[in-house]
């Protein structure tokens, strides 16, 4: 499910740890929004579960089933667990969306709700809490796990704090979840699918172009990778062999826990074919080259997992025609 850019992943770029130390455990994170109008085909409530930089699980108000993602799909999980996932984020999608309302009562307008809850892993297993929340993309409330009360400043937390504090025992399941079942749930999946972490999909690839502005003498080259991991990967181009810069690039997540990335260079028109693009990826054995051709896949799927509403321009789309105006 795509996703408007770029207030949803503000707090979620400035919060979500994209990489850990060798010698400790990932954390185990929820990132979770709530938009009050959402634009046609964006639903009002969503989720991801990661464990360190991996995504691990979707969740949606569309499809209101928690799901695996990326290489997690194949984790030997016990029979009950996604049912619990599920049920969970089911509860919290409504504690999400009454705050909307609540908020929407006092002050009309637009109003995103994030929140990213979870833990981390002490020496002795016990839980090292995480609990806050944004409204707008400003953080404006944390669950404090030992008190266990919401707090913050701002006047909305009041507003939020007190509606949740209302729900029955509302405060207690949030510590039991921050302090007992989130470090079970992540034990639980470095026993049965620590593998994972060590995850690699080589990108899928292609290389095209397209007119450059009307009157310009130019065309313009995109080079993009999809449904790659981990989200370290290099893209520069070539001119005839040799190194001629990385353009203009951007990366973005998919929803099934792999990343997309793009990379545009303005060339002389008629100049195209001199143009190759260079990859480097922990997934490819070395370095690939890209000539301008149609589409080249590495991992078997053509299409399916970009998914709209990243940061790809419309000319990275894989399903597009790999075209540009003939030249004398």
């Amino acid at each position: 499910m795509g996703m408007p850019q770029p207030w949803v992943l503000s707090l979620f770029l400035v919060l979500l740890p994209w990489t850990w130390g060798t010698a400790t455990r990932p954390p185990l994170l929820y990132h979770l929004t709530a938009v009050s109008n959402p634009p046609k085909g964006v639903p009002p409530f969503w989720a991801t579960g990661w464990l360190g930089p991996q995504q691990y699980l979707s969740y949606n108000s569309f499809r209101k089933e928690a799901e695996p993602c990326g290489a997690w799909m194949w984790e030997n999980q016990v029979s009950w667990y996604w049912e619990k996932e599920t049920v969970d984020l089911k509860n919290k999608e409504q504690l999400f969306l009454e705050a909307l309302k609540a908020l929407e009562n006092i002050n009309n307008g637009n109003f995103t709700l994030q929140g990213l809850l979870g833990c981390e892993l002490a020496p002795d297993n016990s839980s090292l809490p995480t609990a806050v929340f944004a409204l707008n993309g400003e953080e404006f409330m944390q669950f404090n796990a030992s008190i266990g009360n919401w707090t913050g400043e701002w006047p909305e937390t009041e507003v939020v704090g007190n509606l949740w504090m209302k729900k029955p025992e509302g405060a207690r399941k949030e510590r039991e979840f921050l302090l007992t079942s989130c470090p079970q749930r992540l034990l639980g999946h470095l026993e049965r699918g620590r593998q994972n972490l060590e995850w690699k999909e080589p990108p899928s690839m292609r290389l095209k172009a397209r007119p450059g502005s009307p009157g310009s003498g130019s065309s313009v080259l995109t080079c993009a990778a999809f449904s790659f991991y981990p989200p370290e990967l290099k893209l520069r181009f070539l001119r005839n062999g040799l190194a001629t810069g990385s353009g203009n690039s951007s990366i973005g997540p998919n929803g099934d826990g792999s990343f997309h990335s793009w990379s545009w260079l303005e060339v002389k028109r008629g100049d195209e074919y001199h143009y190759q693009c260079h990859v480097e990826h922990v997934g490819l054995a070395e370095p690939l080259i890209v000539d301008l051709a149609p589409w080249l896949s590495l991992s078997g799927d053509d299409s399916g997992d970009l998914l709209p509403g990243g940061n790809l321009p419309p000319e990275a789309d894989p399903s597009g025609a790999n075209a540009f105006p003939a030249t004398s």
